[in-house]
């Protein structure tokens, strides 16, 4: 089975990073065939752990920026295969990994973790920032 959490290097380096301000973090999900109760799909408790995690989210500041079905692989082998792809940005590094680390995500965690046959996450930071929409100026 492939690995739905982090190893300790990976915690580590991002734990470390230097690196301040937003970025976003790319969720590739493979959901598993059964979910955590052997009764439910995999979907079903990733869908629980998902709302468990909304309001921790929203502690932090972090938003769900997009969230899409997969329903084909256009380039890449059957491996490359993920259920949903999910774009979360995040104030900061610190910001997620005090959401990842408190008990309340710990709890919600194990849903997460029943629901996935397996996730790709990957953090990556803006390259450019889109500027801010032009305002319409008004004479009284």
């Amino acid at each position: 089975m492939a690995a739905n959490n982090p190893t300790a290097g990976q915690f580590g380096l991002l734990k470390t990073s230097a690196k301040q301000g937003p970025f976003v973090m790319v969720n590739l999900l493979k959901f598993a065939v059964t979910g955590r109760s052997g009764t439910e799909t995999g979907r079903q408790s990733y869908e629980r752990y998902a709302q468990a995690v909304a309001p921790l989210l929203k502690k932090v500041g972090a938003r769900l920026l997009w969230l899409g079905i997969v329903d084909q692989v256009f380039i890449g082998d059957d491996m490359d295969a993920f259920d949903h792809v999910m774009l979360v940005e995040y104030p900061s590094r610190k910001a997620f990994l005090d959401m990842v680390s408190s008990p309340e995500y710990l709890r919600a965690n194990e849903d997460r973790e029943a629901g996935l046959e397996r996730a790709v996450l990957l953090a990556a930071d803006p390259l450019f920032s889109r500027p801010a929409p032009a305002r319409k100026v008004t004479s009284d």
